[in-house]
């Protein structure tokens, strides 16, 4: 019997046991990350462009070499938080609605437990947490909302009791009103959508002007999430311990919740998307143009020299990448397809019988850069090559523009989808199939209803939802018609579904079906 065909695609998530960030803290660090070097380095770049190329005289904008260079700053964080709560306020509402369980699970793995948190509360209050809870104390207006479960949340009624304690503590209060304007602001988004999407609920189809009258409402991004955006991107984390005060503890308590909350709800795309056009047309808009360029030479800097990985579990394991080593005595694999950057993947099968094994980078990676004029991507650039030309790094960061024209681009799609069409199994191990990644998720919906190839995900169980949950969450993210084809596992962070390594599911529905 031969070995079943099986390809591989990897997301964000199947790195973090390796040492590096979700894809959400990855947001975070590369807006705290100093832009200054990147800055010169692109200063450089411009500076030894030739005047009389036809890059300097026909794309470049007059006196290019003595305009000012832009960076993204605190200037976009109005904008950040806006993409936020338009399109992710769910992540929000999620985490503050499920408060006291979010906080529990963070506590399994932060510097202090839950324990300590609690006897800490009681040394700065002389209460126990949950013992005085604000549910009958405050009420949100019920215009936004008739059930605020936040205001029953044993933790947040604690933040709120240290508050009471210490009421000119200007952190602590900074915190707690974070976490009010998310709460705000999740909420207000939604009853603006509302309004302008049915601000007249019945209206004459003859008459145009009750059209013309929708989307007028708007919320006041000035005044929700900014504190929270400036604490986590602005304020560097406290060092604590069991022996450190209660009052401390709780600040540094609340940084981290604010994190993990902009981790998974920070959405960036439409601040990238309205800057990425530029990159092809300078003389538009050169603020916009500098901008995108030096962010994404930020990017990959923080990739190479500031992400922190395990160099033993890269060079032996365990992890993800490692299991491919162990699963090719029971598969044939196809093909290896990724939206990480690194080449870490790369280096773990390179020197094994694997070592042949194609991988294509869909988002690009850190040996990638890419020519706007000329839409050409060059792969680890000699100095040469890189002479009298503007070069950035091919990296998509979360974005719905793609410059998928370019001919090697292209050929890495059509090419991985080939593969994955003479696969068996398709198995997408820590990607998320989020909305910025459609031209992704399209591939994987095609591969199902027009392949009719069978798709598992592995899916890292953080919360108490079921796999039928979860899988009905996907075939929502794909679009799905039926859920037939797909199967989601749940895996455990030792890399452990239904009581066996990950890759063993996958024959055991073989042998099922």
């Amino acid at each position: 019997m031969s070995k079943p065909k099986l390809s591989i695609f990897f997301g964000a998530g199947a790195e973090i046991g390796y040492g590096l960030p979700s894809g959400g803290k990855f947001a975070l660090e590369i807006f705290r990350c100093s832009n200054e070097e990147d800055k010169e380095f692109f200063r450089q770049q411009i500076q030894n462009i030739n005047r009389m190329s036809q890059i300097a005289t026909q794309w470049l904008p007059d006196n290019y070499s003595n305009k000012r260079l832009n960076v993204f700053g605190k200037g976009e964080f109005e904008g950040l938080i806006a993409s936020s709560l338009e399109n992710r306020r769910n992540n929000i509402l999620t985490y503050l609605n499920h408060f006291d369980e979010k906080v529990t699970y963070l506590l399994q793995h932060w510097y202090v437990n839950d324990e300590i948190i609690r006897r800490k509360f009681t040394e700065e209050t002389d209460e126990q947490i949950g013992e005085m809870l604000y549910s009958q104390s405050i009420r949100l207006n019920e215009k936004l909302a008739s059930q605020v479960p936040l205001f029953d949340s044993e933790y947040f009624s604690a933040f709120l009791r240290i508050l009471a304690k210490h009421p000119q503590d200007q952190q602590i209060k900074r915190i707690v009103r974070a976490f009010l304007e998310l709460l705000v602001g999740a909420f207000g988004q939604s009853l603006v959508s509302q309004l302008n999407e049915e601000l007249f609920t019945q209206a004459p189809d003859e008459l145009s002007v009750f059209d013309d009258l929708s989307g007028i409402f708007s919320l006041n991004y000035q005044g929700v999430g900014q504190t929270g955006m400036e604490i986590v991107i602005e304020e560097r984390p406290l060092d604590i311990d069991e022996g450190t005060e209660g009052l401390t503890i709780f600040k540094e308590l609340g940084r981290t919740i604010l994190e993990e909350i902009y981790c998974q709800a920070m959405d960036y795309q439409a601040l990238i998307d309205s800057h990425f056009r530029y990159l092809y047309n300078p003389k538009a808009h050169w603020a916009k143009f500098t901008r995108i360029a030096i962010f994404l030479h930020t990017v990959r800097r923080y990739i190479t020299q500031y992400v922190q990985v395990d160099p033993l579990k890269i060079s032996g394991g365990p992890g993800y990448y490692h299991d491919l080593l162990n699963l090719r005595e029971q598969y044939e694999v196809k093909a290896i397809g990724t939206t990480n950057y690194n080449n870490f993947v790369q280096q773990v099968i390179s020197e094994t019988a694997l070592g042949e094994t194609p991988i294509y980078h869909l988002n690009g990676s850190v040996n990638e850069y890419y020519d706007p004029f000329k839409n050409e991507i060059l792969t680890n650039p000699t100095h040469e090559e890189r002479e009298g030309r503007i070069l950035v790094p091919f990296m998509f960061t979360q974005s719905g523009i793609k410059p998928l024209t370019s001919v090697e681009m292209s050929r890495k799609y059509v090419e991985l989808y080939d593969h994955f069409v003479q696969s068996d199994v398709v198995c997408v191990i820590g990607y998320a199939f989020n909305g910025d990644d459609g031209h992704i998720n399209g591939m994987f919906r095609s591969l199902v209803e027009q392949e009719h190839k069978r798709l598992f995900i592995f899916h890292y169980k953080n919360d108490t939802r079921s796999e039928v949950q979860v899988e009905r969450e996907y075939k929502e993210k794909l679009r799905l018609n039926s859920s037939e084809s797909l199967k989601v596992f749940l895996v455990n962070q030792n890399r452990i579904a239904n009581e066996n390594i990950w890759f063993e599911n996958i024959l055991n529905e073989f042998v099922t079906h």
